[in-house]
């Protein structure tokens, strides 16, 4: 009785495989479309980076499953990182981070979305800040527009993406080095901060020079200086904030992370087409045109990374008293 119960269950049990086998092999990851997030409102230097690298993605089938990006602005990451954080363990919903002002949400926000809520899959690279102002204004170098400042402290208006991110930095570093003031204006994304710009609002914004570019060269936008280590190769005329006298190089890092708690297979499949995408010829022509400097990382070189940036930068929001000093 025993025996004939024991090839009974036997039998059973493979008969149950041979049913749950074939259907979790018909499920590779990814089985159905993706969601990248992304911080600010269309037209922002985020979002036209990952809508290009997305659409690398997708015409060049790097994964089997098409990606479409979504928009959630607010809160210097908060909105959307909150939102991705919230999707513990789905490998669908990707989150697109601009290094500085994600990594300095918790201790401005007192929100749980640390680095340990996320999975880094991929660095692509360093975008550069600009000092962008328009094109008709009375200043042709970035000493021209400090020494205005200094006449008439808070005179200048700055437009800035986000207020405690690199854009921020960069026009606080020059403040120091100066002995001026702006008048800051925080907005919702670098792209508001430069259509600013253009109507007349603020005489200059701190800007990536990608978020720029356009502008700069049709000639509505001029470019006061970069804050890179040497002048770029696009821009061959824009000198450096350094050869000017001022200690300001900083770059953006632009990447992509996964909610905490996603399987190693997608997580590998992730970075794979992150990577793929990053070493094609569409990024690298994307990448020149819009001056980013070469760095990538995936998985753990990328969480390294970030964690090296992060006390700098929260120690940058307390001195300028968005978070409370420790």
């Amino acid at each position: 009785m025993i025996g004939r119960n024991s090839s009974t269950l036997t039998c059973l049990s493979l008969s149950l495989a041979c049913i749950v086998l074939p259907d979790a092999r018909a499920q590779p990851f990814p089985s159905k479309p993706l969601e990248v997030v992304v911080h600010v409102n269309p037209g922002g230097g985020a979002d036209l980076f990952a809508r290009y690298v997305v659409d690398v993605i997708n015409r060049e089938k790097l994964l089997p499953q098409p990606m479409a990006v979504v928009n959630k602005a607010g809160g210097a990451h908060a909105v959307a990182a909150n939102y991705v954080a919230s999707r513990r363990g789905d490998p669908y919903t990707i989150l697109t981070i601009s290094h500085s002002s994600f990594l300095v949400v918790p201790a401005v926000s007192g929100l749980d979305l640390g680095l340990d809520k996320f999975v880094p899959l991929a660095l692509f690279g360093l975008d550069p800040h600009s000092v962008t102002v328009k094109a008709d204004a009375p200043y042709n170098t970035a000493k021209d527009l400090l020494e205005a400042a200094k006449r008439a402290p808070k005179s200048i208006i700055a437009g800035v993406g986000t207020i405690g991110a690199t854009s921020h930095m960069v026009g606080t570093l020059l403040e120091r080095q100066a002995g001026v003031k702006f008048n800051y204006i925080g907005l919702k994304g670098g792209g508001e901060a430069v259509l600013g710009v253009l109507g007349g609002h603020y005489q200059v914004c701190f800007e990536n020079v990608s978020e720029v570019l356009d502008q700069v060269q049709a000639k509505k936008l001029r470019l006061l200086g970069v804050s890179t280590e040497k002048r770029l190769p696009n821009l061959p005329d824009v000198p450096t904030l350094k050869e000017q006298g001022y200690a300001v190089v900083l770059g953006l890092g632009r990447g992509f992370l996964a909610p905490v708690g996603i399987s190693k297979d997608a997580e590998a499949t992730l970075e794979g087409a992150f990577e793929k995408a990053y070493r094609s010829r569409e990024w690298k022509e994307y990448a020149t045109r819009n001056a980013f400097e070469d760095v990538f990382l995936k998985g753990p070189e990328f969480e390294r990374w970030l964690k090296e940036q992060q006390p700098r930068l929260v120690q940058f929001t307390r001195d300028v008293g968005l978070a409370k000093q420790k």
